[in-house]
């Protein structure tokens, strides 16, 4: 499987998904933030959690904000 490629977490997995990656409390207290609109998010509104530069960054269920984030992966897979 190429790094590059999508992988699926089922919404009773997130937690511990966001635990292992140690920004559960910060969901939990609602202080992180969608990468493109900048809305803070839960862990009812995360559509994706994906790594930009080292850094943990999600994605909410906005359609343009999922949009941005496929057009982030085509120019990381050098298409865009």
């Amino acid at each position: 499987m190429k790094s590059n490629q999508i992988k699926a977490v089922h919404q009773r997995d997130l937690k511990k998904l966001l635990k292992s990656l140690k920004v559960y409390d910060e969901v939990k207290n609602h202080t992180q933030k969608c990468f493109f609109c900048k809305e803070v998010i839960c862990e009812q509104t995360i559509s994706a959690v994906f790594p930009y530069y080292n850094t943990v960054c999600f994605c909410c269920e906005n359609h343009q904000c999922c949009s941005h984030l496929l057009d982030l992966s085509k120019e990381d897979d050098g298409d865009g």
